[in-house]
């Protein structure tokens, strides 16, 4: 298990980011926040979904991905730990991730904040919303759909994962689930975990339990939320270069109307 120490400097924890266009407002003020946090930042967690669409070819990447990598990799080179987590839209690394010095974790990961054991998890194999959401997120996550996958040009990959994101298209207003709260929670706290930290949902939210914590990361698409450790949990939205971040209180928040993705 990991472990930090707010001493080393604040941890941050994002998750949702869908990158695909860098032409969104959204996606210019990510950038900017990522500059921001250089020589801040002591470790920076993708919980997943850092892009709307990644598949790990070998000796290529997608045009669309270069600035956030670019980013990340200079968050390493001041000296951020960065540790990408796997999500539904973004399975296979593949390698050239790790070649740039960000740390890939393919599944739930367990690390220390001084001393508190903290689960973090993207969320999608958990959902309890039905068995179908959770069959769909394991086959994308396959080796055999991997293999597939990489066998289509990666011009020909991109083009279909638009036209996929066009057709599914929907804003994310529901609350989360209530399986995460009164069963999946409860397993983890057993298992010895203080906090749980999981993204997918689209979800800002804030539930203290029985013993145990769990922050939902919400997105940066819609909400440009976040979760700061610096000693202690803070669940934040952005709002901007020229205001500072709005702390959101205990709760289950929805996407502010309005915003520009």
């Amino acid at each position: 298990m990991s472990a930090w120490t707010s001493a080393a400097g604040p941890v941050y924890f994002i998750s949702d980011l869908h990158v695909a266009d860098t032409a969104r407002p959204g996606t210019a003020r990510l950038l900017e926040w990522l500059r921001e946090r250089r020589g801040e930042a002591s470790a920076l967690f993708v919980v997943g979904d850092a892009f709307d669409f990644w598949l790990g070819y070998r000796a290529s990447m997608f045009t669309a991905a270069f600035p956030l990598l670019h980013r990340l990799v200079e968050l390493v080179e001041h000296g951020t730990r960065v540790v990408w987590l796997t999500g539904n839209h973004d399975p296979d690394p593949g390698p050239f991730v790790a070649s740039t010095g960000i740390e890939v974790s393919e599944g739930p990961r367990a690390i220390e904040l001084d001393g508190v054991p903290v689960l973090l998890d993207h969320g999608d194999l958990i959902d309890p919303r039905g068995w179908h959401h959770r069959a769909v997120c394991r086959v994308v996550r396959s080796p055999a759909a991997r293999w597939v996958a990489r066998r289509f040009h990666p011009d020909f990959a991109w083009r279909m994962s638009r036209r996929y994101a066009a057709a599914k298209a929907h804003t994310y207003d529901a609350p989360l689930p209530a399986g995460l709260l009164d069963t999946w929670l409860p397993k983890r706290r057993v298992e010895g975990f203080e906090v749980a930290v999981i993204g997918h949902y689209h979800r800002a939210a804030h539930h203290p339990a029985d013993g145990i914590t769990l922050f939902a990361l919400g997105d940066w698409v819609g909400q440009r939320t976040f979760l700061r450790y610096d000693g202690d949990f803070a669940l934040m939205r952005d709002r901007g270069p020229d205001a500072p971040p709005e702390r959101l209180p205990p709760g289950d928040h929805a996407p502010p109307r309005g915003r520009a993705r």
